[in-house]
């Protein structure tokens, strides 16, 4: 089904939620201000039975840490149960607490509680998952936004191609940091998406080439008022979402002499430090045809809290 044309009051979601003012609040702005026809359920065994057997749910939103079920334990069995319903898990709390039990479920989407809550991110995610149509920087902003797109095609140019994607952008005081974030991006679209190099092979690149046409990288970014936004494209879609879920989850998870245990990793890096400076990173893969790499940094530091995790495959 292509959710985008039919009415939203037949699309159906189901929110799960222990806290009864959170489920109320979430629940409240999907059906009143979304329009979506909307059931609730305060665990995750008043969803499996009360909830699922009897009503056909396109998407199911659920609270990470509830006492009877975790939400991780419920998507889980909403997997297994009914395949074709769409899984978005929410928390308050830090994601990379949860990136092992991620990669372990094949959960690829966290939303984030923050204060204020960002009512526009969350429908932006549903509407995209629900659609399966996650790919495009645009969906992120309205129509006062302003644009400029690029085509990365040397090799010999990649730190320059980042400082001019920088010096689009309205000043930020993470600049200096996002600059660094593109460049590495851009290199792992280059050598890993296209050229197909092997990463323990770095000091052996050749960084004096031209891509064909069919081979360029698109660099699009994207500002308004709130938000600045880079998207990077490539078309060899040889990422994986289990991958990214690993290489992070090692350069996070710690050893016996508090060290990161991927502190050597040679892939990896770009994924690590898009997450440690950027407000949101998004991972669009279609696996074999491309992949979409979009970073986005909120001027004003709006939204206080923890960072979302969203990968998606398609």
């Amino acid at each position: 089904m292509e959710y985008s044309d039919v009415d939203r009051k037949d699309i159906r979601l189901l929110v799960v939620d222990d806290e009864p003012e959170m489920l109320s609040f979430i629940a409240d702005f999907l059906a009143d201000m979304q329009g979506y026809t909307v059931h609730v359920a305060e665990s995750g065994p008043d969803a499996l039975e009360n909830i699922l057997p009897y009503h056909p749910i396109d998407m199911i939103i659920s609270d990470i840490n509830m006492p009877e079920m975790k939400g991780f334990e419920l998507l889980k069995i909403v997997k297994h149960r009914y395949p074709a319903v769409k899984r978005l898990l929410i928390t308050a709390y830090n994601i990379e607490d949860y990136l092992e039990l991620a990669l372990k479920q094949d959960v690829g989407n966290i939303f984030v509680k923050t204060v204020p809550f960002n009512f526009d991110e969350l429908s932006v995610v549903i509407q995209n998952l629900l659609n399966n149509d996650v790919f495009g920087i645009e969906k992120h902003f309205k129509s006062c936004a302003q644009s400029r797109r690029f085509r990365i095609t040397s090799g010999k140019q990649l730190q320059a191609d980042a400082h001019r994607a920088v010096e689009f952008l309205p000043h930020t005081h993470q600049a200096q940091k996002l600059e660094l974030v593109i460049f590495e991006i851009l290199t792992n679209a280059v050598f890993y998406g296209i050229r197909k190099e092997k990463p323990d092979c770095k000091e052996e690149w050749n960084y004096r080439f031209e891509l064909k046409d069919e081979e360029a990288i698109d660099l699009n970014v994207f500002f308004d008022p709130e938000k600045v936004a880079v998207s990077i494209i490539d078309n060899g879609g040889r990422l994986k979402k289990s991958d990214v879920l690993y290489w992070l989850s090692r350069q996070l998870t710690l050893d016996d002499d508090n060290v990161p245990i991927g502190l050597f990793d040679t892939h990896g890096r770009g994924f690590f430090i898009a997450r440690r400076y950027i407000d949101r990173v998004i991972i669009n893969i279609e696996r074999d045809k491309r992949t979409e790499i979009i970073l986005i940094h909120y001027i004003s530091q709006e939204y206080k809290g923890f960072k979302p995790l969203y990968i998606n495959e398609i």
